[in-house]
């Protein structure tokens, strides 16, 4: 009963979370157009404190698939790739943190860490991987993490864990 029942809100977190992802999505100004926002990571991150970091990182796998299957990720394989990874890494490490110490302060905590480690993480795969796919000139590298790639990260999933922060109290009953 109890695998059957974490299958099911998988599901229907990675349904919400796809939803989400491909209605919600939007440039933030300052930042390069084809770097958006989407609403899609909030189920995650509500999943990684009620579920575990593992369930999350599930379900942002199955979001970035469907993502890409039905055409959210307006970048292709490479932004489905990096929606993943960016998604991955921050509810990995907030639900890791969090799953030691289950406080409101920890899970603030942990959510302020894990847009951190997001940001360096995502520095690093844009910077050695997904930046020469793209083929940006080796010069414009370090200037474009600088400026766009990390403060975008980092933005992005503290308004996601702010939203997360906003919900997650009213909706864990129904999870």
């Amino acid at each position: 009963m109890f695998q059957v029942r974490q299958m099911v809100r998988i599901a229907m977190l990675s349904a919400i979370g796809i939803i989400l992802f491909y209605f919600i999505s939007f440039p933030l100004p300052l930042f390069p157009e084809f770097l958006t926002y989407d609403a899609g990571d909030i189920p995650a991150m509500v999943a990684t404190f009620v579920m575990g970091p593992w369930a999350a990182v599930l379900i942002q796998f199955i979001k970035a698939f469907l993502g890409l299957l039905l055409g959210a990720s307006k970048a292709g394989w490479i932004g489905a790739t990096a929606n993943f990874l960016a998604g991955g890494t921050m509810v990995l490490v907030s639900g890791l943190l969090y799953s030691r110490w289950k406080t409101r302060t920890m899970a603030i905590v942990s959510m302020v860490v894990g847009s951190a480690a997001t940001a360096i993480v995502m520095g690093a795969v844009n910077y050695y991987w997904l930046f020469p796919i793209w083929g940006i000139p080796q010069n414009q590298l370090m200037p474009m993490l600088i400026s766009a790639t990390i403060p975008f990260n980092f933005v992005k999933f503290i308004i996601s864990s702010f939203v997360t922060y906003l919900l997650y109290k009213k909706v864990k009953h129904l999870l």
